[in-house]
């Protein structure tokens, strides 16, 4: 029996020092009093992402003509200008609308301070499970920038709880792949 894919088997997550200094002084002591079991800031913004759409991959193929039939062929790039280098994240809008003032602050920091000393933001992490949990192909995406975040609406007629996201949309300029479906990473077996 073949299996589908579950949408929800990937981790996505933000490293230590992805967050600027000034944000986690400002912002970790507010997530503490959450009283929740998230060890700093960065693993509280991994537990608020809900949702990721991963970029496509356009294959313009080049076409020439051989008498009157037109022939295509393979693009003469390698796999990664090929990519849309857009990624749209999906957050949580947890209590009192916290994880969208961290990422807004974040992303005011970087247009007022840091982008001449750190032009970039540190790269992000995105891993895709088997059913069994196991990492199969993981991805960095390095050199973010942050492109947009959207909107989200509060109305005092709103009375009931409700599910709330938000999106943040970034660029990334370069990324790799670790692949660990070799024997090395990926084997088990009887011991």
């Amino acid at each position: 029996m073949i299996l589908n894919a579950l949408n929800n088997q990937f981790v996505i997550r933000f490293p230590k020092s992805f967050f600027y200094p000034e944000i986690h002084q400002k912002w970790t002591p507010v997530v503490k009093r959450l009283k929740l079991p998230y060890e700093n800031l960065e693993d509280f913004i991994n537990a608020s992402v809900q949702s990721l759409t991963f970029p496509s991959i356009e294959l313009n193929p080049v076409e020439q003509g051989q008498q009157q039939f037109r022939i295509a062929y393979r693009p003469g790039k390698e796999l990664e200008p090929l990519f849309d280098k857009n990624l749209t994240l999906t957050f949580k809008l947890s209590e009192g609308f916290i994880t969208y003032w961290i990422l807004f602050e974040q992303i005011e920091l970087f247009i007022q301070i840091y982008e001449v000393k750190k032009p970039f933001w540190d790269p992000m992490y995105v891993s895709f499970l088997d059913h069994h949990g196991f990492e199969l192909v993981a991805f960095s995406f390095d050199k973010i920038i942050p492109i947009g975040m959207s909107q989200f609406d509060i109305s005092y007629a709103t009375t009931a709880a409700e599910f709330n996201t938000f999106t943040l949309n970034l660029r990334y300029n370069r990324f790799k792949i670790k692949r660990r479906i070799d024997n090395d990473n990926y084997d088990i077996k009887d011991r």
